[in-house]
């Protein structure tokens, strides 16, 4: 009897079934609808070739990883999932109506026993209520019209999908433990391994999770043994509520599989599922983190590529934080561009002398500020980044220039807060100077490049670009590493450390509460691990032997603009009675260039000490010295330059010639060529 009645049932159910079919056909959607629908709850940032660099969790509602094949499932989570959930899966259409009949009888005895109803639902019912929340359970048990409902669904998902899908479907999207959906979380979350490497041990428990996702561990672990009983062989019941209990008495971890940019991964992800690219290169950013080595969390990198503007490192810091991004003090990290401003105006060369003491300095020494009281080169000065001939260069430039200069580079400067930026834009601006003076955007995301204006604007002349750039660099490069120019500086608080310079390829710049010339110089020797030999000096630059007298630093080879050359650099500060003396120009003949316009050639005119109220006095012009320095356009002819002090008396003079330098170069500049002897056009 109980056996007819189950066929009648059944036989009955598929006839019903079969008439609503056409009405479920709408809660079934193909396979690649469900799987392209899929959204993990993490974003991920990718390098410029697709490589993976961060991963972070935008979604905080639900824990999904990426979507996994049928491929990528290990055997046991296969087999312990069919066993525990549907048997004969590969045998039936959506519906296992014997299970189903079987269900419907017993749970007529169960009803009048007070006992609670059993369920017969196929894994293909269940994918059905995943896809539809009209179909998923509701309360304790679902009604018999959703039961009716999830049954046709069933059916039509059986005849539009294979069961590779169906499997494939379920894995990833089944609930398995508090917020941890799909396979791929759960396997990684509890086990700290991917489904393709799941054990027979741990597929029996995740199977045990899908009958009660937030049960105890003790229940677990005995629905697990009650499964593992229908298995030959079969893992120790013992050993399966262990692993319960060890699993799940803790809250699960769930690591980022890729942590090389996080910082950046958190300001720039947003989107479940996005996939961002940036330009970075995944290889430098792995040996930028290693040089960084223990500071890694303390010291921000940021390495550009030289000719493209491309930021190929973007590294360091807190994981929580981009701090790369704020913009923080610079303090004296900005004085390659004060001294080059000075440079390309002619007021200082690389012959020139500063008083590194706080006598005579034309603008407000702030408090605190440092001296040795030498005399220090513009090569020294720029080195140790010296605080007061900064000020006396500052003075000679103006603050308006050197603010209108730096916002040119992209910085953001004011003569009330000084200058502030951020690690990028401090990085592009060094990366002008490495670009033969052209400034062109930067870029991190891949999208940036796109229908973007890359067009530079020329901020320097290639003279001085180079110029600035040799005097920040070593000339040699020592124990084998690449050729470089760097900047170390801090600013005026000594909260913020700055290193910043480039070898012949990429743009480094350092940024920490402490110094990191010794990491920069590491970052480098990862990065350009073959010596680069420096870059050939620019066209114009005259080479002169350098000599300094009394011999505060060693003889050598620098490099000059036209019309600054000097061999000997006098490095007296100051007399025995602090009298102010000429220092420059010296007595004799001075040559002006006869191909360059009057207005692109100077004169300097320098005496020191630097008292305040010094005057030039050549011929009838009176030109007011800053710093002890003027500058006089030359012209052709005798003069007798006097040096006054600030009541108009007379302390020094010394007589010159300007002459016109004819030389055959200068002339082929000023002259038009000569056509050749030929035909008019009239007579041909």
């Amino acid at each position: 009897m109980n056996l007819f009645l189950r066929r009648t049932c059944a036989a009955a159910a598929c006839a019903l079934l079969a008439l609503a079919a056409p009405a479920a056909r709408a809660l079934a959607p193909d396979f690649a609808t469900v799987r392209d629908g899929w959204r993990s709850s993490e974003a991920r940032l990718l390098d410029r070739n697709g490589q993976p660099l961060a991963e972070i969790r935008v979604d905080f509602t639900e824990r999904r990883l990426d979507w996994v094949s049928a491929r990528a499932l290990s055997p046991p989570l296969i087999r312990a999932l069919l066993v525990a959930e549907d048997k004969r899966f590969l045998e039936h259409s959506g519906v296992d109506w014997t299970a189903l009949a079987g269900a419907t009888w017993d749970n007529i005895w169960r009803t009048l026993e007070g006992r609670r109803p059993r369920g017969a639902s196929t894994l293909t019912m269940q994918l059905a209520g995943l896809i539809d929340p009209a179909l998923r359970l509701q309360g304790s048990r679902r009604s018999v019209g959703q039961k009716w409902d999830q049954a046709a669904a069933a059916r039509e998902i059986e005849r539009r999908w294979n069961k590779a899908e169906i499997l494939e479907a379920y894995f990833n999207l089944a609930p398995f433990r508090g917020e941890l959906r799909g396979i791929s979380a759960a396997s990684r979350g509890l086990f700290g391994k991917d489904p393709d490497a799941v054990d027979l041990r741990e597929a029996l428990l995740l199977a045990a999770l899908l009958r009660g996702p937030n049960a105890g561990a003790d229940r677990v672990g005995q629905r697990a043994c009650a499964v593992a009983l229908k298995l030959k062989p079969a893992p120790a019941c013992s050993e399966l509520k262990a692993l319960a209990d060890q699993v799940l008495a803790r809250r699960y971890r769930l690591d980022p599989r890729w942590n090389e940019a996080p910082a950046l991964a958190r300001r720039l992800l947003r989107e479940t599922g996005e996939q961002r690219a940036t330009t970075l290169d995944a290889r430098l950013q792995r040996r930028a983190l290693d040089a960084l080595g223990r500071e890694r969390g303390d010291v921000s990198v940021v390495v550009m590529d030289n000719a493209s503007g491309e930021v190929l490192v973007w590294a360091g810091g807190p994981d929580e934080v981009d701090v790369a991004s704020r913009k923080l003090p610079a303090g004296s990290v900005t004085q390659p561009f004060l001294y080059g401003l000075a440079l390309d105006q002619r007021w200082i060369s690389a012959a020139s002398v500063f008083d590194d003491s706080p006598v005579h300095v034309a603008l407000p020494v702030p408090p605190g500020v440092q001296s040795s009281g030498a005399a220090l080169s513009t090569r020294t000065a720029l080195a140790q980044a010296a605080d007061i001939p900064a000020l006396r260069v500052r003075a000679l430039v103006g603050d308006d220039t050197l603010i209108a200069l730096l916002r040119a580079h992209g910085l953001d400067a004011s003569a009330s807060s000084g200058t502030r930026a951020s690690l990028p834009d401090m990085a592009n601006a060094f990366r002008t100077l490495a670009n033969d003076g052209v400034w062109t955007p930067w870029a991190v995301e891949a999208a940036q490049w796109r229908g973007a204006d890359r067009s530079g604007k020329r901020l320097w002349a290639p003279p001085v670009a180079w110029l600035t750039g040799d005097l920040l660099s070593s000339r040699t490069a020592p124990d084998g590493r690449p050729w470089h120019a760097v900047m170390h500086g801090r600013s005026a608080d000594r909260s913020t450390f700055w290193s910043v310079g480039w070898t012949r390829r990429h743009t480094i710049a350092l940024r920490a509460a402490h110094p990191v010339a010794g990491l920069w110089n590491g970052v480098v020797a990862a990065l350009d691990p073959a010596p680069g030999e420096a870059p050939p000096p620019a066209p114009g630059l005259e080479p002169q032997h350098l000599r300094f007298e009394p011999e505060i630093e060693t003889e050598r080879e620098e490099y000059f603009l036209p019309g600054t050359q000097q061999a000997f650099a006098d490095a007296v500060l100051r007399d025995l009675y602090g009298r102010p003396r000429i220092v420059q120009p010296t007595s004799g003949v001075k040559l002006v260039s006869a191909g360059l316009p009057g207005g692109r050639q100077a004169l300097l005119f320098e005496a020191r000490p630097p008292l305040p109220g010094l005057v030039w006095q050549i011929g009838d012009e009176k030109l007011p010295a800053v710093e002890g320095r003027a500058l006089w356009s030359p012209r052709p002819g005798r003069y007798r330059l006097t040096l006054t002090d600030a009541q108009g008396g007379a302390l020094e003079a010394m007589e010159f010639e300007v002459r016109l330098d004819l030389g055959p170069d200068a002339l082929s500049a000023v002259q038009p060529p000569r056509t050749p002897p030929g035909p008019t056009p009239a007579s041909r």
